[in-house]
Formats: C-alpha cells, sequence, structure tokens
C-alpha cells in the first residue's frame, strides 16, 4: 500500500484528488490532508508518507517551499499545479512527476505508477535538489520569454510564440492546435486549460470548441452568432452568447 498526503490549499481540488485515488488507484491510502506547506510539514514529519501530492501555487507559500523545512525528503512527490511554465519546465527537465489542474485520471494513474516504481531515497533527494537549483534559471528564461506558450510533447515539451498560433479546437479533454508556420499539434490538455493561459494575449472563446486569436481572423460573416474566417480559411462558429463579447474585443461595439 502506497501512503499518501495531500497538500493543496484548495479543498474542492483535494476533494476530486481524494476521489479519484479511491476509484481508479487502490493501493493507494490518504493518511491526511493540508491546505498549506506548514500544516503539510508537520503531517509528513508526524505519519512519515511514502508519496505526497504537492500544489505549487498556494498564496501564503508556495509548494517548492516545502523543501526548505524537509530539505532531505524520503517520500516520492508528484506536484500539482496550474498554468505555471517556468516551474514545470523545470520539473520534467528533472524527471519528476506533476499533473495539471483540471487533473486528467490517466496522467493519475501514471504518476502513482511511476512513484511505485521508482520510490528511491537517494535518487528523490538528488532530483529534487537539483530542481531547486534550476527554477530560478527557469523563471528568469520565462520572464524573457513572457510570449511564448510550452506545449507537452509524448517525449517532452515545445514553446511557440502565442503570435504564431491561428486557433484552438477541443476535442474531449485534448486540445489541437493551429499555426501560420507548423503543422497541426494535439495537446492533452483541455480547450479550457488554454482559454484561461491565453486571455490576456488576444485570445478569445467564440464556441465551446473554439478558441481563436483575434490578430489571425480575416473577416467576419454576420448571422444569429455568426461566422468568423480565420487566416487558415477556416470557417469558426461564433455562438449567440459569445457574439458580443467578440465584436467589442475586434472593435465593432464600443466598450461599455
Amino acid at each position: 500500500m502506497l501512503t499518501t498526503i495531500l497538500i493543496d490549499d484548495e479543498e474542492d481540488s483535494r476533494i476530486t484528488l481524494r476521489n479519484f485515488l479511491g476509484r481508479y488507484c487502490p493501493d493507494v491510502e490518504v493518511l491526511a490532508e493540508a491546505d498549506s506547506v506548514q500544516a503539510g510539514v508537520a503531517l509528513i514529519q508526524t505519519l512519515k508518507p511514502a508519496l505526497v501530492f504537492l500544489d505549487i501555487n498556494m498564496p501564503q507559500e508556495n509548494g517548492f517551499m516545502l523543501f526548505e523545512h524537509i530539505p532531505n525528503p524520503d517520500f516520492y512527490v508528484v506536484f500539482i499545479t496550474a498554468y505555471d511554465e517556468y516551474a514545470i519546465k523545470a520539473i520534467r527537465h528533472n524527471a519528476l512527476d506533476y499533473i495539471l489542474k483540471p487533473i486528467n485520471i490517466r496522467e493519475l494513474m501514471q504518476a502513482v505508477s511511476r512513484a511505485q516504481e521508482l520510490r528511491n531515497k537517494e535518487g528523490i533527494q538528488r532530483q529534487l535538489h537539483q530542481l531547486m537549483k534550476a527554477l530560478p534559471q527557469q523563471q528568469q528564461q520565462q520572464a524573457q520569454n513572457p510570449e511564448k506558450l510550452m506545449l507537452p510533447l509524448t517525449d517532452g515539451f515545445v514553446y511557440v510564440p502565442m503570435q504564431d498560433i491561428i486557433r484552438c479546437e477541443a476535442s474531449g479533454n485534448y486540445t489541437f492546435f493551429y499555426f501560420t508556420n507548423r503543422e497541426k499539434m494535439v495537446v492533452c490538455n483541455t480547450l479550457g486549460y488554454y482559454e484561461e493561459a491565453l486571455k490576456d494575449y488576444g485570445f478569445i472563446r467564440v464556441h465551446h470548441q473554439h478558441l481563436i486569436n483575434q490578430h489571425h481572423v480575416d473577416r467576419y460573416q454576420r448571422g444569429r452568432g455568426g461566422t468568423v474566417v480565420m487566416r487558415d480559411q477556416k470557417e469558426v462558429a461564433v455562438s449567440q452568447r459569445k457574439r458580443d463579447e467578440f465584436l467589442r474585443m475586434m472593435g465593432f461595439i464600443a466598450r461599455g
């Protein structure tokens, strides 16, 4: 049995993770939950779990600060994060595990499987030490390239300039990306995730299946919601609910 502690400041996220573990990972036993790094440290020291699920983005102390209190951990760590490019790059580079919010069940099961196979105290400590050294470097690189988006691949990741993305299309838990200068890509993440990541860069969700870059709109055809023709000549329906928001963004309706 793989004993674990969940550390996340969001109660709903802990409930979801606990339920997923109970249903899909029967070899995992949740010993306790914590809503902060400080509370998590106390539980780890008392309960000695084999595995810790650790949220990165917490308001008072981010998850990485756990290792200031426990510099030589003897438990396996699976990081949990929303959109945080520099941290994800560093975690991947050092062969540590992470899962993105919203939690994908397949990714969760794979992380638990790796935790069962790779529990090794010296290996864990070495990887975490390398991670803590890498984080400031990755943060600096991210600050220098604020308008690039990291897309995960099966064997790594790729950075793409946001200006090169024409549109994104949902397909269940996957998203198809269409570009000005490369073949389309499919990524294992929801369109809602990328809507949040790209909202400050001229992208708008015009339909439950479509997120578009306003800078690559060729023309708009009126209708009940209307249709957008993108630079790649793809016609994208605009939902009636999203029409006014889209027209406002494009400057056809004055902002209130």
